[in-house]
């Protein structure tokens, strides 16, 4: 760790001191500790750390969320992060999960887990960065063909209920079935009707068919048989669109 660049988001001065004495003691000196989401984000874009420790609530607000979403938006310039809170529940969990933590870790934690929950974040990130561009899968008609072992088995767009990011590949996810295919989310959707399939995250694309409830406090779509997951306010413009709204 001697020459990584840290960006630690934490409001409790005792935790950020914990990590700072932690990160020194494991030869690291460019730390850069920040405690809310205005000057992280400042800080991220001036000096573009090799990793980021994220609070995931800060003055009981999910700051670390936002600020983990605004990471993904740099793209070219994304960097991992792993996030560290003691909220142990389940929807704190579903909400940071949808932004592709490369890490969670409940406090508290011993110096170990930390060790190797930033080494296996930085390993992971080297091995996205490197690797191969994926294989495109092409849409036919109203339907896609999805290669599943030596066979092409054709999917009814009708019958997808959502599409989300899984590593390096995407997973198109049925009613009765769950499809891994080598293709980016992005690629994927450019080949897919756009006023039936509607991006609501950086990780999931949605069919709008299969939408039957949509919480705009929570963020949260629920679908036909009662699964749920969360999007993101950058999306809530043109996912409404979508529908014929009354009020």
């Amino acid at each position: 760790m001697i020459h990584l660049k840290v960006l630690i988001l934490e409001d409790s001065p005792d935790e950020a001191n914990y990590l700072e004495n932690f990160l020194r003691k494991q030869g690291c000196s460019d730390i850069r500790i920040t405690t809310n989401l205005k000057d992280a984000v400042t800080a991220y874009d001036a000096e573009l750390p090799d990793i980021c420790l994220i609070d995931i609530y800060l003055a009981n607000k999910p700051d670390g969320i936002l600020f983990a979403e605004t990471i993904n938006e740099h793209r070219e310039q994304r960097r991992p992060f792993i996030f560290l809170t003691s909220a142990g529940d389940s929807t704190t969990f579903r909400l940071a999960k949808f932004t592709s933590p490369y890490n969670y870790l409940l406090k508290p934690y011993n110096p170990l887990e930390l060790e190797y929950a930033i080494e296996l974040a930085l390993s992971k990130f080297k091995q996205e960065s490197t690797a191969p561009p994926a294989q495109a899968v092409a849409p036919v008609s109203d339907t896609l063909f999805i290669k599943k072992g030596n066979l092409l088995q054709r999917i009814a767009f009708d019958d997808i209920r959502y599409i989300e990011v899984d590593g390096k590949y995407s997973k198109v996810v049925c009613p009765a079935e769950k499809f891994v295919i080598q293709q980016s989310l992005k690629d994927l959707q450019a080949q897919l009707p756009p006023v039936q399939f509607c991006r609501v995250h950086r990780n999931y694309i949605v069919n709008v068919k299969q939408v039957t409830k949509i919480n705009t406090f929570n963020n949260e779509i629920f679908f036909k048989d009662g699964e749920s997951l969360f999007f993101s306010r950058r999306y809530i413009d043109e996912f409404l669109q979508a529908f014929k709204i009354f009020k």
